[in-house]
């Protein structure tokens, strides 16, 4: 390799100066120390000026000793053949990478210093001037016409010329890529934005429209239990004025006989067993003194109450039992079926025990004993809590209070009297 062709391969691509601290990159080119500094200055990761391969800045990048011996053998080799102005030059045009090597020896001397001839041939071994009297003792060497030489370096300055316009076209494109990148995120974030509000804008009107909704819903609700409060009201003033107008009654009677009165007590208390009208079915027909309760084809109008039974004509007893002993007649006609029985009041109000039997039935329900039985018996029994024929008996677990109940197809209901086994002692 000739010397031009070794300061060629010498020379680093970003100053186009000789290596000062040659790094060697991952991709396997060099740059100086100073300008591997200036390139990552700013940023987090480089690329190598040469190749576009990117590395991370990092303190695993060596320097290149073996590259760095060269360079230090190269600039002995030319400060003894050139002097040391030519070194000193040679850094502080290397650094700036516009001028040649050659351009620079020829504004540095225009003559031989030693035998001030002027220069007419180059040693390109030892990249030294030579005068006619120089070339004696570089006979051996390879050297060239001063003229030769310079189109040579002007040559191989265009190449390097060529080369940074070539990089400098690269940098260009890769600002313009970039600046084009800018802005297609700039737009896609604001497009991304824009779909975002959109978004939050129809799930706050969806949950506006829920909550509007669920409101309609709450307000419909209160007044339909309102509604229900206001008709139950109502039903307890009623029986609250009955209960008044009894109470005129009883005190008007407390001037009469002591016994009447206490017959007239004891037959009332026998009789309290009572229908409930709210539990009524629509085809059931209850009579005023709520003891007697008959199927009817055409159907009753009713007020609306959550008791009432809708599927099948049953009714229940407004009295409910918890604890004690007792006893109640009725007497069952029809054509079709009926059902005597018991229940607990509830979703469904569904039945815990019920017979069918003709007649006159007697029911016996004992709490304390959890048991309930159904006995026929005749007009001429005797009120007790067993009498005439048994028929069924039970077992109850139900802890709730029960009512009782009856069902009517086609038939007809009477309650003939209540009693309790404390009444009976």
């Amino acid at each position: 390799m000739s010397a031009a062709d070794l300061e060629a391969e010498l020379k680093c691509p970003v100053c186009l100066g000789i290596y000062r601290e040659p790094m060697q990159l991952p991709c396997g080119h060099n740059l100086c120390r100073c300008c591997l500094n200036r390139l990552c200055e700013s940023q987090d990761h480089c690329s190598c000026p040469e190749c576009r391969a990117t590395f991370a800045r990092s303190p695993a990048l060596k320097k290149n000793l073996k590259l760095a011996n060269i360079v230090d053998c190269f600039r002995a080799t030319r400060k003894t053949s050139l002097g040391p102005d030519c070194e000193q030059k040679e850094l502080s045009l290397g650094a700036d990478g516009n001028q040649n090597y050659f351009e620079e020896i020829s504004s540095m001397v225009a003559s031989c210093p030693e035998h001030k001839m002027p220069w007419e041939y180059f040693c390109r071994q030892h990249k030294a001037c030579l005068c006619r009297l120089c070339l004696e003792s570089h006979q051996s060497h390879n050297w060239q016409q001063l003229e030769k030489a310079a189109v040579s370096g002007r040559a191989v300055l265009a190449d390097e010329v060529a080369r940074l316009e070539q990089s400098q076209n690269m940098l260009d494109d890769a600002e313009s890529w970039l600046q084009d990148a800018q802005d297609q995120l700039r737009a896609d974030r604001a497009r991304l934005k824009k779909q975002v509000s959109e978004l939050f804008a129809s799930i706050q009107e969806a949950i506006i429209t829920e909550e509007r909704d669920i409101l309609d819903f709450i307000t419909a609700e209160e007044d339909l239990q309102l509604s229900r409060l206001e008709a139950r009201i109502g039903e307890i003033l009623s029986k609250k004025k009955a209960s008044n107008r009894l109470l005129v009654e009883a005190q008007e009677l407390r001037e009469l006989d002591r016994a009447l009165v206490s017959q007239v007590a004891k037959e009332s208390q026998r009789s309290r067993l009572t229908l409930d009208p709210n539990t009524a079915h629509c085809n059931l027909s209850l009579s005023s003194d709520l003891l007697s309760a008959e199927w009817v084809q055409q159907r009753v109008p009713c007020p609306s109450h959550p008791e009432r039974f809708r599927l099948h004509p049953q009714v229940l007893c407004s009295q409910g039992f918890v604890s004690g002993c007792h006893f109640w007649d009725v007497a069952l006609t029809g054509t079709r079926r009926w059902e005597v029985g018991v229940t607990c009041k509830g979703p469904g109000l569904s039945w815990v025990d019920s017979c069918i039997a003709p007649g006159r039935i007697r029911v016996c329900l004992d709490r304390e004993e959890g048991t309930l039985s159904f006995f026929a018996v005749d007009s001429e029994s005797a009120p007790s809590m067993e009498a005439g024929k048994l028929l069924h008996a039970f077992h109850i677990k139900a802890k709730c209070a029960l009512f009782p109940g009856f069902y009517l197809e086609e038939s007809k209901l009477s309650i003939l009297q209540y009693s309790t086994k404390s009444e009976l002692a």
